[in-house]
């Protein structure tokens, strides 16, 4: 413990006390300082002033250094030089303390001010009427503070969003923020898209002019997929995977159907975009198949996505050409379907793509695939 009275001056407050006193706005038009008899403490880091579960039967300023208010491991405040801390838990009798107060810095020295002195003082309702005031100063900033938070959540939330689709995001919100997603083997329909012949006019067009473009077409396909209840797996370059999980009370007719809709609502969007007179095509290949689920990556960068050979054939579905088909003599449409997803169509879905063709699939050798059959 420290001396607290000043060696030049008799029995005073040294003057650093004191002045720790007056900067906390604890004894604003109070005389007698020295009747709350504070006593001073000093603390290393990391050392606990008290605990949470401890009688409230005091409070503390700061002299130097700081003091983190702390929820188990949580810091929830710091508090600095000339501060106040532990006041809130002397207003009613008996309080017990609801967190901890532990320094956070190498050294630190406080003035502690024991309840019953409080209530000795001769000027005890102005001390009490200062102590509601630091609370309520406290409450404001706090108040300021959550409201920062909140738009800052909020701005994260949309970043989430804008990066994750909800799938993922909801597999992620199981694990917390500080782990990577399980890893599931689950049944999906894969979604892979392109429009046809873009990347020549990349050069050509003003880079504002592209950015646009590329906008425009992937809104035409996103739209879709989300309103027929699908997931954006990723954009590549003027490409797109997306994806359809199918849950255990789902109907997989139902969701194949569901992914039809959704291509065909994507080609007429797409076709409805122009450079010059000329209408923008996309090619869409959907597969249905087992695919392993999860986050995949480095140690320091991953990302939710599908993996496994269904994967790849979904995107070499998209990827045929009228010369990689050797038998079937409809032309190849904008819409290419695996028997897998064509066997799980109702009616009348089933019919309008009836057309069956066989390709060769870069990788993956033969592919069966169902086209319009008009």
């Amino acid at each position: 413990m420290v001396s607290l009275i000043d060696q030049n001056n008799g029995p005073q407050l040294q003057s650093r006390f004191a002045e720790a006193l007056i900067a906390s706005g604890l004894v604003d038009d109070v005389e007698d300082l020295q009747a709350l008899d504070p006593r001073p403490y000093r603390f290393t880091e990391g050392e606990f002033v008290c605990h949470r579960g401890d009688l409230a039967n005091c409070l503390w300023v700061i002299v130097d250094g700081a003091v983190s208010v702390r929820d188990e491991q949580h810091s929830l405040f710091v508090r600095q030089r000339h501060e106040v801390v532990g006041e809130q838990n002397l207003l009613g009798d008996g309080c017990h303390r609801w967190y901890d107060l532990v320094v956070s810095e190498r050294n630190a020295e406080l003035l502690r001010i024991d309840r019953h002195q409080l209530e000795l003082h001769p000027q005890k309702d102005l001390l009490w009427r200062n102590i509601a005031k630091i609370i309520s100063l406290k409450l404001k900033k706090a108040t300021r503070r959550n409201l920062e938070l909140g738009r800052q959540l909020e701005d994260d939330t949309r970043i989430l969003h804008a990066y994750t689709n909800e799938y993922a995001l909801g597999r992620r919100l199981q694990f917390g923020g500080v782990q990577s997603t399980d890893h599931k083997t689950e049944t999906a329909v894969i979604w892979f898209s392109d429009v046809v012949n873009f990347s020549s006019y990349v050069l050509e067009l003003a880079p504002d002019r592209t950015a646009d473009v590329v906008q425009r077409f992937f809104n035409a396909q996103s739209l879709p997929i989300q309103e027929h209840g699908g997931h954006i797996d990723k954009f590549m370059g003027d490409g797109l995977m997306a994806f359809w999980i199918i849950e255990a009370e789902q109907e997989t007719d139902s969701v194949c159907d569901q992914v039809v809709k959704a291509a065909e609502e994507a080609v007429a969007a797409v076709a409805r975009i122009h450079l010059g007179t000329e209408p923008l095509r996309l090619r869409v290949g959907l597969h249905l198949g087992t695919v392993l689920t999860g986050d995949f990556g480095s140690a320091t960068r991953h990302q939710f996505t599908l993996i496994g050979r269904e994967v790849n054939k979904a995107a070499r579905l998209e990827q045929i050409d009228q010369a990689d088909v050797f038998e079937g003599k409809h032309k190849l449409g904008p819409i290419r379907l695996s028997r897998e997803v064509h066997d799980r169509l109702q009616l009348p879905a089933k019919s309008r793509y009836g057309a069956r063709l066989l390709a060769h699939g870069k990788h993956v050798g033969e592919i069966e695939l169902f086209v319009a059959s008009r």
